[in-house]
């Protein structure tokens, strides 16, 4: 009902607000509801659009503000307001009692037209406003800060790496926005060099995790864009370990989104660039040319590889392999060799290593888990067990939280199903299989990136 209003409304030129009137009369919502539904946002477009204006606020608390729940704050209600360009009465909060005849509601400000209008329409509310912040903070690449602020935000860098695994990708991106905002503030004053040489690491990891958060919810080209204005930032800091993380983690992208040989190609510029030095991406970066070269089938080569990476990690220290987010660990290795032995088929090894890395992670680091789990039906369909895989991803994406039922694990899903023999294709668990994927969005409730995996 909503978005047959939104289209009537787009028809007839309809201001923001009488189409969030409408949608607030014709249906059972109330009024912050309906703006949102008035701009086609979900609760995670409209969160990460607040955070791009300094409010830090959950799904939940969005959630139960439009159900009546719970009462915004008055500082954020203001950001409420300031997003949706309205009045808090025009929000269901409190009652306009001013005379007279009702003017009309402002006009929204015209998005920035950008050289990079790249961003799906999952995620329409954020998309201007990631492209115009990325691009900003790469024009003030050509200004003290306090220690405590700067400790702060290397903390906060920090844990958003940490919790990629955890939080809902939505979340994450939020988050990791928000905090990039605060720097890309702190960076258009003059800093003293040391100063700036640390904010532009922060923000390189900022971007960093804005991209990991960008590809799980299937949005890889905005993310690529956002790991090269990482890249911009790391070279301000001479850290060549930095700019080989993002290089890597670029690459990512067209591993699992079908272009192995662009994936190759960035792992390897990623070893290059780490040199000699002894860092996460020193091992990260041949596994990662591992996976790609049995991909496109050059089994001893990728072979070599995987040996390379396995030589590079036994030289890293306790720092590297413990880091879950800018280092690479024991448990990454094993599930990565486990995956590039399922691609060329080693059934016995790959199912060996994937058990093994399955036991390495938390029941709670829901992305690996599921990427591990879709890794073990290809092995499956191998050897000719096609319904024990299907059931087994079924179950999978079932049992999913919904908010990490994202385009990258439907991307993978859509994998396993390729690898399916056509003569088992009409099998009863490979159709329930294929139709569950295929009906992805609407179980999700449209969750961001699903629509747009390819």
């Amino acid at each position: 009902m909503a978005r047959a209003i939104v289209a009537r409304a787009q028809a007839e030129s309809w201001t923001p607000w009488r189409t969030a009137a409408a949608i607030n009369s014709e249906t059972e919502c109330g009024l912050l509801q309906a703006h949102r539904l008035a701009h086609d946002w979900t609760l995670a477009d409209a969160r990460t659009q607040l955070a791009t204006l300094g409010a830090r606020v959950t799904v939940q608390q969005l959630s139960s503000w439009e159900n009546g729940k719970a009462r915004p704050s008055d500082e954020n209600l203001d950001g409420l307001c300031r997003m949706y360009l309205t009045r808090a009465d025009r929000l269901g909060f409190g009652t306009d009692y001013t005379p007279g005849v009702d003017e009309p509601a402002p006009q929204p400000v015209a998005k920035p037209r950008g050289p990079s209008p790249v961003v799906q329409p999952v995620i329409s509310g954020a998309s201007a406003s990631l492209a115009a912040l990325r691009v900003g903070t790469a024009a003030l690449l050509a200004g003290g800060v306090p220690e405590t602020t700067l400790d702060q935000l290397e903390r906060s860098a920090a844990e958003h790496g940490h919790e990629y695994q955890i939080l809902p990708p939505a979340e994450l991106l939020a988050g990791s926005v928000a905090d990039f905002q605060t720097v890309k503030g702190l960076l258009a004053d003059r800093q003293p060099a040391d100063v700036r040489a640390r904010l532009c690491r922060i923000a390189a990891q900022l971007a960093g995790t804005t991209g990991i958060a960008l590809v799980a919810l299937g949005e890889h080209r905005e993310a690529r864009s956002w790991y090269h204005l990482g890249q911009m930032l790391a070279e301000e800091t001479g850290d060549r370990a930095l700019r080989a993380w993002l290089l890597a983690r670029e690459a990512v992208i067209p591993l699992y989104f079908g272009a192995p040989a662009a994936a190759l190609q960035l792992a390897e510029r990623a070893r290059l660039v780490a040199g000699s030095a002894v860092c996460a991406t020193a091992a990260w970066a041949p596994a990662l040319e591992a996976r790609a070269l049995a991909r496109m089938g050059r089994a001893r080569e990728a072979q070599d590889a995987l040996a390379l990476a396995e030589a590079a990690f036994a030289r890293l220290g306790s720092a590297d392999t413990s880091d879950t987010a800018y280092g690479y660990t024991e448990r990454q290795l094993v599930w990565h060799s486990g995956s590039m032995w399922t691609t060329l088929g080693d059934t016995r090894r790959a199912q060996t290593a994937l058990q093994r890395a399955r036991g390495l992670y938390s029941p709670t680091e829901y992305l690996d888990q599921a990427l591990i789990s879709m890794d073990e039906a290809q092995s499956l369909v191998a050897v000719g067990e096609v319904s024990v895989a299907c059931r087994s991803t079924e179950a999978l994406l079932l049992g999913l939280p919904p908010e990490h039922f994202t385009g990258i694990v439907i991307s993978r899903a859509r994998e396993v199903l390729a690898a399916i023999p056509v003569r088992a294709a009409g099998a009863a668990p490979v159709r329930e299989l294929r139709e569950l994927v295929a009906a992805a969005p609407a179980l999700t409730g449209g969750a961001p990136g699903v629509a747009a995996a390819p």
